[in-house]
């Protein structure tokens, strides 16, 4: 696996974690670490999957989607409909 550049991640990071704080209260701490552990951030890390031509909200619209079915391939930002 081919891993993203720092700088960009750094983006999506502090972009998908303010919107986790401020969607779902909580703390910076628990915000990070529940995102930065998922397997969005697996595959937003990933060079190969070309998520970073993605919006950051539609990297947030992933993990929420996978908060709630484990996959967040089912976003609709990435299946085909």
């Amino acid at each position: 696996m081919k891993k993203n550049v720092y700088f960009t991640l750094d983006y999506y990071d502090r972009q998908t974690i303010a919107q986790i704080i401020e969607k779902y209260n909580l703390t910076p701490m628990e915000a990070t670490k529940k995102f930065i552990l998922s397997k969005t951030h697996s595959l937003l890390e990933d060079f190969d999957n070309g998520l970073l031509n993605l919006p950051d909200y539609a990297v947030f619209d992933m993990w929420e989607v996978e908060q709630v079915t484990g996959d967040p391939l089912q976003s609709s930002y990435i299946r085909s409909e």
